[in-house]
């Protein structure tokens, strides 16, 4: 077991310098700024929040990440903001970050449809914590370069909403950031951020008595990776409890329930059960998300 934990955490360090995948959440629909900063103040709710997301308990290198964020309308200067600043922990890898966006809206005249052009940029800390990977793996030549690495980089996106049809694309990563964290003997291939390209859709259903369905799905290409398909559907009741169900191809599926607290607040649990060959080694244990989020206007 030992020996495995070790290799585990060998794969888990090599795939963080040649991959640098981003972190996601399941809880994608309320995170639209995150992936794409045209979104950022264009929902005109003001709120900020904090994100808890806990991956293979039973697994070596549990992957853990904790997000605070915010997001804006800035309404005389028809402009939003967003901001998230996040540790994502696999293992003994971690990366420290902090993104910032702003996007400029673009209104019709009777306020309906509305388009969000948006920036971001990103800092990073990438990090490895060689105590984590016991003397076996210690001294081997992969191992021998920095601890901790910082990088910069940006990106862009375009949203459109019109209060029922929502859909959105944008890039992040763009520059591409060198990142070598080790030297790595007979690679062909350098450290740094890869391109992610983010699709998202989703369109508001009313039923009636205040009952919204909310078909989504999202869609990451990742250069160097496999692409990411998610669909959902959620079911949201007067803005005061809602519950949803997701499918990631060939990953996992997703349960979430949420409903609010204490009129400007909001909080959301999502389980993700995954699918084989990954289950059959986290002994049915999946990913739990815990967020809350604060409406800071009053008359939400």
């Amino acid at each position: 077991m030992k020996k495995f934990t070790l290799l585990f955490s060998l794969i888990l360090v090599i795939n963080s310098l040649f991959a640098q995948q981003l972190h996601f959440t399941s809880q994608y629909l309320q995170h639209n700024a995150m992936y794409n900063p045209g979104a950022a103040g264009i929902s005109n709710k003001d709120m900020i929040g904090l994100s808890f997301r806990s991956m293979w308990s039973s697994f070596p290198g549990n992957p853990r990440t904790y997000m605070v964020y915010g997001d804006a309308n800035l309404e005389k200067l028809k402009s939003g903001m967003g901001a998230y600043v996040y540790r994502d922990e696999t293992g003994p890898t971690s990366r420290t970050g902090i993104q910032l966006a702003f996007s400029k809206h673009i209104i019709s005249q009777d306020g309906k449809n509305k388009l969000g052009l948006g920036l971001e940029v990103r800092g990073l800390q990438y990090a490895i914590d060689k105590s984590k990977l016991g003397g076996a793996l210690g001294s081997d030549p992969a191992l021998a370069g920095a601890e901790n690495k910082m990088a910069f980089d940006a990106g862009a996106g375009a949203y459109f909403t019109n209060g029922k049809l929502s859909v959105g694309a944008a890039v992040s990563q763009l520059v591409q950031s060198k990142l070598q964290l080790a030297d790595v003997p007979g690679s062909k291939q350098g450290g740094k951020l890869y391109r992610h390209y983010n699709f998202n859709a989703n369109y508001k259903i009313h039923t009636g008595a205040d009952i919204y369905l909310i078909p989504n799905a999202l869609v990451r290409v990742i250069e160097n990776s496999p692409s990411e398909y998610e669909f959902g559907m959620n079911v949201n009741f007067q803005e005061k409890i809602w519950w949803g169900l997701n499918w990631r191809i060939e990953q996992f599926w997703s349960l979430q329930a949420g409903f609010k607290l204490l009129k400007r607040a909001g909080l959301t649990y999502s389980y993700d059960y995954y699918q084989s060959p990954i289950s059959n080694f986290t002994e049915g244990s999946g990913a739990h998300e815990l967020g809350l989020k604060f409406d800071l206007k009053k008359d939400n």
